[in-house]
């Protein structure tokens, strides 16, 4: 999703649909104290998260 959104693509779309291949994996694993697991969105969120603070971080050095 996140090289989706730089290049323009749409390649991330069929694990991403609903009930697509993140769904299934999703409902074929769970936390073992039934919290929810995280939507493709909010994963994104974290890992943007993630990149911007690594990214600033390199060009502070």
């Amino acid at each position: 999703m996140r090289l989706d959104a730089r290049l323009g693509a749409d390649r991330a779309a069929r694990f991403t649909a609903p009930d697509g291949l993140w769904d299934r994996w999703v409902r074929a694993r769970s936390y073992p104290d039934d919290r929810p697991y995280p939507t493709p969105v909010e994963l994104r969120r974290w890992t943007d998260l993630a990149c911007e603070f690594t990214d600033a971080w390199s060009r502070a050095r």
